[in-house]
C-alpha cells in the first residue's frame, strides 16, 4: 500500500505539471520599491533539480490566484552563474521575471537566509524546489496574514510530542498536520510558510551558529528562531497544499532527499537537541527539562 500511495502521488504530480503547461502565465511586474511590505516567494535548489523540477515549481507559483510581487530563486555561486544556468531557468528569468540570484552555498538555508538580508521589510514565503503548489496557496496565506499580521503562518506542520519533559523521537511526532491542534506546532517551510517582517530572532542569520547546531535542518532552526522571537505560529485551513513531482526519483535514489536522511538516520533528533540545549528559553516555553 505504501508504494501504491507513492505511485499515485507521483502520477498526480505529473498530471498537475501537465495542466500547468496549459494555464496562461503572466510576467511578474516590478513592485514599487517605495511601498512595503512586498509579498516575496523565496526558494532554493541544487543539482539536477535546478533543471528538472524547479521550472515546474516556478510555473505553479506564476499561476497563483494571489500574485507575489517577487519570486526569488537562490542558487549557489560555486556551481551556477548567468553563464552556467539551465536553459529552462533562463526562460523563466527572461520571459516571466523570475529573479535568479547567486549566493554562498548554505545548503537548504539558502531558501531564506539571503532573502532576510535582501528583503528585511517584506513578507517572505518559503517553498521547496520539488513541490507543485495549489493555485490558492498564496491567497490563503496572505488573507490569514491580513487577519493576524504578527503571526508566522504555514500550510502544513508537524505536532511535536513531549513525554516526561523531553521531546519524543521525531518519528513519533504527528506528521503533516493540516488543522490547528491545541498544542504548539512545528511549521514546515517547504510546504509554504509565511514569515512577517522581523518575526525571527536576531541569531537567525548567524551562519557559524546554525551550521554548527543544525547544518541539515533549516526547518528546526527557523522554528527555533520564531519561538525565540516570541512569534506565534498558526496553521491555515487549506488542506494538502501541494503535489509531488519528484517523489519517484527520491524513492529510487535515497541520497536525493534531505528529509529521508534526517528522518531515517535520526538526524533531526540530534539537531533538535543541539538547538534546544543551546537556547534554554526553548526548554521553558515547551516545558522541557535540561537533562541530555
Amino acid at each position: 500500500m505504501k508504494y501504491i500511495r507513492i505511485l499515485w502521488a507521483y502520477a498526480c504530480g505529473l498530471i498537475y505539471a501537465a495542466l500547468l503547461m496549459l494555464i496562461p502565465k503572466r510576467r511578474l511586474t516590478p513592485a514599487d520599491s517605495s511601498a512595503h511590505p512586498h509579498l516575496v516567494v523565496t526558494l532554493t535548489s541544487y543539482g539536477r533539480r535546478a533543471a528538472k523540477t524547479v521550472p515546474h515549481v516556478l510555473a505553479s507559483l506564476l499561476v497563483q490566484t494571489k500574485r507575489p510581487d517577487r519570486i526569488i530563486l537562490w542558487l549557489d555561486d560555486t556551481n551556477f552563474s548567468d553563464t552556467r544556468l539551465p536553459r529552462p531557468l533562463v526562460k523563466m528569468r527572461d520571459k516571466y521575471g523570475i529573479e535568479i540570484r547567486y549566493c554562498e552555498d548554505l545548503r537548504s538555508y539558502k531558501k531564506l537566509i539571503p532573502a532576510l538580508s535582501l528583503c528585511p521589510d517584506d513578507i517572505l514565503v518559503t517553498v521547496d524546489d520539488d513541490l507543485l503548489y495549489r493555485r490558492r496557496l498564496l491567497a490563503k496565506l496572505y488573507a490569514a496574514h491580513l487577519e493576524t499580521p504578527d503571526m508566522r503562518l504555514c500550510a502544513l506542520a508537524h505536532q511535536p510530542i513531549v513525554v516526561d519533559g523531553m521531546f519524543a523521537p521525531y518519528k513519533q511526532w504527528r506528521h503533516n498536520v493540516m488543522r490547528q491542534p491545541s498544542s504548539p506546532i512545528f511549521p514546515l517551510g517547504g510546504a509554504g510558510t509565511l514569515y512577517p517582517p522581523h518575526s525571527l530572532h536576531a541569531d537567525v542569520t548567524d551562519k557559524s551558529l546554525f551550521m554548527r547546531l543544525a547544518p541539515q535542518a533549516d526547518d528546526v532552526w527557523f522554528w527555533a528562531m520564531g519561538e525565540m522571537a516570541g512569534t506565534k505560529t498558526r496553521l491555515i485551513d487549506f488542506g494538502y497544499p501541494f503535489y509531488q513531482v519528484d517523489l519517484l526519483y527520491q524513492l529510487l535514489h535515497k541520497d536525493a532527499s534531505l528529509m529521508a536522511s534526517n528522518l531515517h538516520e535520526d538526524n533531526n533528533d540530534k539537531q533538535i537537541r543541539n538547538v534546544v540545549h543551546h537556547y534554554p528559553e526553548l526548554q521553558q516555553c515547551w516545558g522541557l527539562h535540561s537533562k541530555r
